[in-house]
């Protein structure tokens, strides 16, 4: 009888462990598929020399097609989170906290403008939910572009 109960304890600690193990791996991965997105972001927007606001509408209904025909930085930006499977819709647009605009695909953009010309900050997600103890909480991933000295954006200076 003793060993059958040492033997459900033992059982006990290696599925805590999976259950551990395989949660470290999940958040790994969305915080690595977080910080790509910025990154991406930020090259497109330096690219581009500035961010323009897509002129499609609704980019989620979007086909492929047309956001590869497009030049504007947001088209080109939410193909590329559909392509990587990023598309965090989860996201509400007061998680900008006023600070930019938030983006089709879960991102914001924020311009600052300064004497010699204007900056990008970039802000992209990480939403982790707890089924077990019912909670979610969202972790911000935060960068900034490089002075761009001629910026053709359309979007205003905050």
């Amino acid at each position: 009888m003793r060993e059958s109960i040492g033997g459900t304890w033992l059982l006990g600690f290696v599925v805590l462990f999976i259950v551990l193990f395989s949660g470290y791996l999940a958040v790994s991965i969305n915080y690595t598929k977080a910080f790509k997105v910025k990154n991406q972001i930020i090259n497109l927007i330096e690219q581009n020399e500035g961010f323009r606001a897509s002129e499609l509408g609704n980019l989620a209904s979007a086909s492929d097609i047309e956001l590869s025909a497009s030049n504007n930085t947001e088209d080109k930006i939410y193909q590329y989170i559909k392509d990587i499977g990023y598309a965090n819709t989860t996201i509400l647009s007061t998680k900008c906290n006023g600070k930019g605009s938030y983006y089709t695909g879960g991102y914001c953009v924020r311009r600052v403008c300064t004497a010699n010309g204007s900056y990008y900050k970039v802000t992209s997600f990480i939403n982790i939910e707890l089924p077990l103890i019912w909670t979610s909480f969202t972790i911000p991933i935060t960068g900034e572009t490089k002075t761009i000295y001629y910026d053709n954006s359309n979007v205003r200076c905050q």
